[in-house]
């Protein structure tokens, strides 16, 4: 990505998320760029582990474009929603995208949407959520 579109996303990211910015990096068939990674997130990957992540987004990405049955158009990005951060997979090409993470606190409104589909999904239901994060308990 070249260096003033990464700079421009990043202080957008930043302008945005603020405090809750954990990372954004950027990915190529043979690299992986970090744009911003938060200390604390930072401390909790090795240089191979992030190899071996994006790896496993690269595959996705492949995985997702060929993946469409529904006639909706292009896939431009997708969600994950984790115990300690939201993720946004942006694909950009058959090998290259852009992971956005932010803390889940960064997205109180889809959390309390997704929060409350849980409950209402598992209230009457024979599933329940093993090792339920503490946001769910709220």
């Amino acid at each position: 990505m070249p260096k003033e579109s990464a700079n421009r996303l990043v202080a957008f990211l930043e302008e945005q998320a603020g405090e809750y910015l954990r990372s954004a990096v950027h990915y190529s068939d043979d690299r992986c760029q970090i744009l911003y990674m938060r200390s604390d997130v930072d401390a909790l990957y090795t240089e191979s582990r992030m190899e071996e992540l994006f790896k496993y987004y690269r595959r996705k990405n492949r995985e997702e474009r060929n993946d469409t049955p529904f006639e909706l158009g292009n896939l431009h990005c997708t969600t994950h929603f984790y115990d300690d951060a939201l993720m946004f997979h942006f694909t950009q090409g058959e090998a290259v995208g852009t992971v956005i993470t932010l803390a889940p606190e960064a997205g109180r409104n889809i959390i309390r949407f997704i929060t409350e589909c849980l409950r209402i999904l598992h209230s009457d239901s024979p599933q329940t959520i093993g090792a339920a994060p503490t946001w769910i308990r709220d």
